[in-house]
């Protein structure tokens, strides 16, 4: 996830990102897989770092998610 007006946000035209999630047992048990396809303005791959930065935000989001299903287990029943 970009943040609009960073630095990352500023390199790239396009963003699609596809959130997987998957029951892995009984009761709660979950995993969560997250693909982004990313086109550079200049057709060139995010650096390492920058490739990292991408995930983490969409590893935080994932998380900010989780801690409101815990909250609210009845919201998705």
């Amino acid at each position: 996830m970009v943040v609009k007006g960073s630095a990352l946000a500023a390199q790239l035209k396009s963003q699609v990102s596809e959130v997987r999630v998957t029951s892995v047992g009984e009761g709660t048990s979950c995993m969560v897989s997250v693909t982004v396809e990313y086109k550079r303005l200049d057709g060139a791959p995010l650096v390492p770092e920058d490739q990292a930065k991408l995930m983490q935000g969409y590893l935080g989001l994932v998380e900010r998610v989780e801690e409101y299903l815990v909250a609210h287990p009845d919201e998705f029943v």
